[in-house]
């Protein structure tokens, strides 16, 4: 897929794309998230969604199950990757290589929450991402997570 477009089209593309099917296990989740904001420039592209719990979401406490967060920040987290992608460098988003979520506080469902997503290094092979998900009424933290991914582009032709 050819990644073109403003910074927010860019985003857009993906969070449509990811809406679209509901043969994956990331179609229980982006049809709740909404792009909010994007920087594109500086030293750490970032991306900022909202997202609101939903009860497919929840576990038996009625609270954001760990892995739909897990889930969330694996997806958010690349979307910073496609304001600095081109064939070769990234286009293919990459896979993950570690995922570490650290959980601080519940998210019952019906929370609003802000979802803010940034490169922390992105190099020819390997990317280190970050997330940090808000209660949106407060602003107090939910989750962090620390994204590693390995790119998986093939060689672009140099002819």
């Amino acid at each position: 897929m050819e990644v073109t477009g403003t910074p927010e089209e860019r985003i857009q593309m993906f969070l449509d794309f990811a809406s679209k099917s509901d043969t994956n296990w990331q179609s229980r989740i982006s049809p709740y998230v909404k792009l909010l904001s994007v920087r594109a420039s500086g030293p750490h592209p970032s991306v900022t969604f909202s997202f609101i719990v939903d009860e497919c979401h929840n576990n038996a406490s009625g609270n954001m199950h760990g892995g739909a967060v897990a889930t969330l920040f694996d997806w958010a987290t690349s979307m910073p990757l496609a304001l600095v992608c081109r064939p070769g460098h990234w286009s293919y988003m990459g896979v993950s290589r570690n995922l570490d979520v650290s959980y601080l506080r519940p998210a019952p469902v019906g929370t609003e929450c802000l979802l803010e997503a940034e490169i922390v290094s992105v190099g020819r092979s390997m990317a280190m991402l970050r997330g940090t998900l808000r209660r949106k009424a407060d602003g107090a933290i939910l989750a962090t997570c620390s994204h590693d991914k390995v790119n998986t582009d093939p060689p672009v032709s140099k002819m």
